[in-house]
């Protein structure tokens, strides 16, 4: 039986011998957020001419892409689950389309066939001694597409750090490696997503979200402004759990400092549970091998029926525009998409259907609007 080094270094090739497996016609996806392979994404865009129908998957690209230039994605399929500055313009020109999801149950179209996944490109870390790589700071729903395609190609990063949890791959479930051809320049996540720091009106709804936080509860906090403020009010609350999508800036600072310890947490107690970390450089390099960190299938974390069992749950979201009947919409404004779905409705049912749970939306996390739009 051959060590995983020997695995290692026949599965180890030039980024374009590994992109020749794609044939025209295949259905290509490609990680989320800080899975994006940057080296091989960019090489495919170079290889697109000699590839007519391609159908190409995606989420909440953190650069442009080639596929994601308006003229270009007009030419293939190109969807997309989560739409940031990089993407939008594609999606206004219509020539990149929304992918609707539950993320609580995506992929499994994909991983019961249903629907084919042809080729899944990826980031990981070097592998440790025993020959596992990691996905790093953002799991999502990585590891169930690397069980779904057909062929996994893993672009390695040198500076991925290693978390704990469902993270980690095995080299042997990689039909191909390379090696990224730059290193990665990676700020504030939260900020490179295209969100604004909170404002005075953040502030003051945050203040009166903070108030329903109370000591030993379990947090799910969204991506947004109001609920990035609330952070600011967690230093007086003592001993919470975290359960939730992302981890975002600050966060990690808490868990530090003892306010957030899990005790109390009714599943996986004293862990702080995610499948991404939205943070700052602090936040990458306290996870890097932190038990205190568990990174879970987005399949798992989103999970109402999960959630749910989580006593004294809390799930702090944003809202970008609510109607006057109390409609709230987190994804578009009208008929323009914006974001996407995420997991704010799994986390607002699964809370509500706990333990003295609580479902907590910020109505005017302002920073979301397009120029021009007033909230």
């Amino acid at each position: 039986m051959a060590s995983w080094q020997t695995r290692y270094r026949d599965k180890l090739v030039s980024i374009d011998d590994a992109l020749q497996v794609i044939q025209p016609g295949q259905t290509v996806a490609f990680g989320m957020n800080g899975n994006i392979p940057a080296g091989l994404c960019h090489a495919l865009g170079k290889r697109l001419p000699s590839l007519p129908g391609l159908h190409l998957m995606g989420s909440g690209a953190l650069e442009p892409l080639p596929f994601h230039q308006p003229d270009v994605a007009a030419q293939y399929s190109v969807q997309d689950m989560f739409l940031t500055a990089a993407t939008r313009p594609a999606m206004k020109q219509r020539s990149l389309d929304f992918l609707p999801f539950t993320t609580a149950l995506w992929p499994s179209d994909l991983l019961d066939r249903s629907r084919p996944l042809d080729v899944f490109l990826t980031s990981v870390s070097p592998p440790d001694e025993h020959g596992y790589c990691n996905f790093g700071f953002m799991l999502w729903a990585s590891a169930d597409l690397a069980e779904a395609a057909a062929v996994v190609i893993a672009e390695v990063d040198e500076d991925h750090i290693v978390t704990y949890g469902d993270s980690h791959i095995h080299v042997s479930q990689f039909d191909y490696l390379v090696e990224k051809p730059q290193a990665t320049v990676l700020g504030d996540v939260t900020t490179t997503m295209g969100f604004a720091s909170p404002s005075d009106l953040d502030r003051q709804i945050a203040a009166h979200a903070s108030a329903l936080i109370r000591d030993g509860d379990t947090l799910q906090l969204g991506a947004g402004t109001v609920s990035m403020a609330v952070v600011d009010y967690l230093k007086e609350k003592n001993d919470l759990g975290l359960h939730s999508e992302i981890c975002p800036t600050g966060i990690p600072q808490l868990i530090a400092a003892g306010n957030i310890n899990g005790q109390y947490k009714t599943l996986n107690p004293r862990k702080a549970v995610c499948t991404a970390l939205w943070g700052d450089e602090f936040a990458l390099d306290f996870a890097h091998l932190n038990p205190a960190i568990e990174l879970h299938r987005m399949r798992y974390t989103n999970n109402p029926r999960i959630i749910a069992q989580h006593d004294n749950m809390i799930a702090i979201n944003n809202a970008l525009t609510i109607d006057l009947t109390g409609q709230v919409t987190a994804e578009s404004f009208g008929p323009q998409m914006y974001s996407g779905i995420g997991g704010q409705w799994d986390f607002m049912i699964g809370a509500q259907l706990a333990k003295n749970g609580r479902a907590v939306t910020g109505a005017f996390g302002n920073s979301y609007a397009p120029q021009g739009t007033s909230l």
